[in-house]
């Protein structure tokens, strides 16, 4: 067995320069990382990195938990999050609890039997479960940061948007264009909390809607979407069906999520409704497909890509520093106006 005592005999270098190389750190002579990167693949030399991890009780190894890695939004964070943990010499494990607690538990005992040294959680919908799962990681030592929810205790690092005031400036756009009759696609907890304030994503970007169509103009009227849970294209079309059908109306629809937005304006094609003279279409997100679809999706766009990098730069923080005081770092949105947004027709 190749060991790294012959991959430092063969490079010329001390055992502690070839594990600088392995680790990545980046202070070391470009000319001594090639020597030594040379000899790893000339010996063919694999670390064995969980028995490194238990020796140094460091794995460098990250566990970053999304609900839905398929989604734009939850591809473009787990992007921005395992960049920003790889350039900082970390591996990052991306781990799908597809809003199950259940399995989010079978996650977390998986960090803690390969001693990740930290993780970047988007909870799932369970506070009670997830608070859980939170004491039983930092028990282990491992450091957590929530991204794009706030945590269910005020001692853990969060890096989040303001929903609410993305909710809210979006209904100020429609609202700006003469749009007093506007359809709300989302789904049920979105909705049901939307009135309580219960802190989840899709309740404070409700709130924020409801809250600026009550300040900002007189005679204003939303019409929801049926219930649904999960925010698809094929539920953004459904809906978008049920309120053209329900409330013809309308003159803006608003999807909580662009997905749901883009499902909608799809129903608008298929039903010959001219976008955005005759329908309006708002968006929020600004995930990279929104500026691709015809015409171009106006949006309440959240920095998805800083929320990432900065939610994994908190982390590296915390694993760093263990004694260093939890953050709660609030991004804002803004409103991206593109070409599926206009002022009401006259006709309407």
């Amino acid at each position: 067995m190749i060991t790294i005592k012959d991959v430092a005999r063969a490079a010329q270098v001390s055992i502690a320069t070839v594990s600088r190389v392995l680790n990545a750190y980046p202070h070391v002579r470009p000319e001594v990382r090639e020597r030594v990167q040379k000899a790893i693949a000339e010996l063919g030399y694999s670390p064995n990195r969980l028995a490194t991890s238990f020796r140094t009780q460091q794995s460098r190894v990250v566990g970053v938990f999304l609900r839905q890695q398929r989604t734009p939004f939850s591809s473009a964070l787990a992007y921005a999050v395992e960049s920003a943990i790889f350039e900082a010499g970390y591996r990052a494990l991306l781990c799908s609890t597809d809003g199950d607690p259940d399995r989010e538990e079978t996650y977390v005992e998986s960090m803690i039997e390969l001693r990740a040294e930290g993780v970047v959680i988007r909870p799932t919908g369970s506070a009670a479960r997830t608070a859980r799962h939170v004491a039983r990681l930092r028990e282990a030592g491992i450091s957590i940061v929530f991204a794009d929810m706030k945590p269910p205790m005020t001692q853990v690092s969060a890096v989040v948007c303001d929903n609410y005031s993305g909710g809210y400036e979006g209904m100020r756009h429609l609202l700006g264009l003469g749009h007093r009759k506007i359809g709300i696609i989302a789904g049920s907890r979105a909705q049901a909390g939307g009135a309580k304030g219960n802190g989840n994503v899709g309740s404070e970007r409700m709130r924020g809607i409801m809250r600026a169509s009550q300040d900002l103009a007189e005679g204003v009227e939303l019409f929801f979407s049926g219930p649904f849970d999960e925010a698809t294209l094929e539920e953004g079309a459904r809906q978008a069906e049920y309120i053209f059908d329900s409330y013809p109306d309308v003159t803006a629809l608003f999807g909580t999520t662009d997905v749901l937005a883009i499902g909608a304006m799809q129903t608008a094609h298929r039903r010959g409704m001219a976008v955005p003279d005759e329908i309006s279409i708002l968006g929020y997100d600004g995930i990279m497909e929104s500026g691709i679809t015809f015409p171009s999706l106006s949006t309440v766009r959240q920095p998805i890509h800083e929320m990432g990098t900065l939610a994994a730069q908190t982390l590296l923080h915390h694993i760093r520093n263990p004694q260093a005081s939890a953050q709660q770092i609030v991004l804002e949105n803004s409103v991206l106006v593109r070409n599926s947004t206009g002022p009401v027709s006259e006709t309407r």
